[in-house]
């Protein structure tokens, strides 16, 4: 048995050993790219906008040729052209003279500020102003969004719909990001029946299964089914067999981990890999954790129980498979006050089931009664882990270390 934050430091370096020995990068249309995550920093190359442009429907001008305007003092332009957004113009605007200009339309050489159209009467080809305009007013300069140079997005993030926008803007497409990597999934156990089946006596449907799916799809991942597997060490190491050949980095199983008889996941890994790197992390629930290494690949038996598998996975591979997928920090650790007492028996870390909520800018977790290993309906009610470091007594207003997910 190993502790909690050796398993941690361990699995990390596997899965940057893993990360190092393949290409985890690749280009993706703009229109696929969104909630992917970005393989490098996105570093701006032309300015947005790239010409000074007009903010309203109005007239380009010099701001000096309106000083003194008023309503009893106007003063009288004449209009010598028209600038229409997607258009130009090579002719330059002459003192005292203005130009219709639409939004967005570039501005003309020589002007230095654009009034709005409600501010001017315009009259057979003139326009009358009645209050003064100040320079740079109606006017969005080039680079004024977006410099060039400017660093944008950085790599890790994960791309939102403004941040399609900027690339879009920016004419980046198509979009350098992480793959996501394809995570193998089996569960063994002769008890166990398809979820379609009918239940019989002595037999349980396989929700280990769907639970850890879902979780790899949450850290970023995609997983693939590897099915329902027997308590046999020869079954066990050729569904390993076959993850290889299908070229999946990271196989994942639940159950037949302990150490009774029908538990084969190690043998079956010390068959395939030649050896484990251990297999047992003191924590609570989740503590069978049995991990062996390949070359190209990295093999994960989690418990049987429904809470040692959901735990386990949450806590140590999730954040593995985010990794994976070019994620940091997820599933980050927040303090909250405790609303009841917890009395942790156990000297291994342990994890309960709470539900947290935030009032008056304080968060505040509850546990749940029921954190029988075998329950699922407590998971499903829970939307956070309640880390307990060792043995102890912790009293209702005390500081605890949470694990949210939502």
């Amino acid at each position: 048995m190993i502790l909690f934050a050796e398993a941690q430091k361990i699995l990390r370096q596997e899965i940057e050993r893993l990360r190092g020995n393949t290409n985890n990068v690749e280009q993706v249309s703009l229109w696929q790219a969104g909630s992917r995550i970005l393989a490098e920093t996105i570093v701006a190359v032309e300015n947005i906008p790239a010409f000074d442009r007009s903010l309203v429907d109005g007239f380009a001008l010099m701001a000096q040729d309106t000083v003194g305007a008023a309503a009893a003092q106007p003063i009288v332009l004449p209009v010598i052209g028209t600038v229409a957004a997607g258009s130009t113009t090579a002719e330059a605007l002459k003192p005292r003279t203005a130009m219709r200009i639409f939004t967005g339309a570039p501005l003309p050489v020589g002007a230095d500020c654009v009034i709005k159209e409600e501010k001017v009467l315009l009259t057979e080809g003139k326009i009358v102003i009645r209050t003064g305009i100040a320079p740079g007013e109606g006017i969005s300069f080039k680079g004024e969004d977006i410099a060039q140079g400017e660093a944008l997005l950085n790599c890790g993030k994960k791309l939102l719909p403004a941040d399609l926008g900027v690339l879009a803007t920016l004419g980046i497409d198509p979009v350098p990001v992480f793959k996501r990597p394809k995570v193998g999934i089996f569960s063994t156990g002769n008890e166990l029946i398809s979820v379609k089946s009918p239940l019989q006596p002595g037999k349980l449907r396989a929700s280990n299964l769907y639970v850890l799916a879902e979780l790899v799809r949450m850290a970023g991942g995609i997983p693939v089914n590897l099915g329902l597997v027997r308590d046999s060490e020869e079954e066990v190491a050729a569904v390993y067999a076959a993850a290889a050949e299908r070229d999946l980095p990271l196989v994942l199983s639940t159950g037949g981990t302990a150490s009774g008889a029908y538990d084969v996941v190690k043998a079956a890994m010390d068959k395939v890999t030649g050896g484990r790197i251990f297999d047992k992390v003191a924590m609570r629930p989740g503590a069978p954790v049995v991990v062996s290494a390949g070359h190209r690949q990295l093999l994960i038996g989690l418990s049987g129980n429904p809470a040692g598998a959901a735990v386990a996975m949450l806590v140590l591979i999730a954040p593995l498979i985010a990794r994976l997928a070019g994620r940091e920090n997820y599933l980050q650790r927040r303090q909250a006050v405790l609303t009841q007492p917890i009395v942790y028996r156990s000297g291994l870390r342990g994890f309960y089931w709470g539900q947290y909520e935030q009032q008056a800018g304080c968060i505040y977790v509850t546990p749940h009664a029921n954190q029988y290993c075998a329950s699922v309906k407590t998971y499903v009610e829970s939307n956070c882990l309640i880390e307990i470091p060792t043995a102890q007594k912790i009293e209702r207003g005390q500081i605890v270390t949470i694990y949210p997910w939502s």
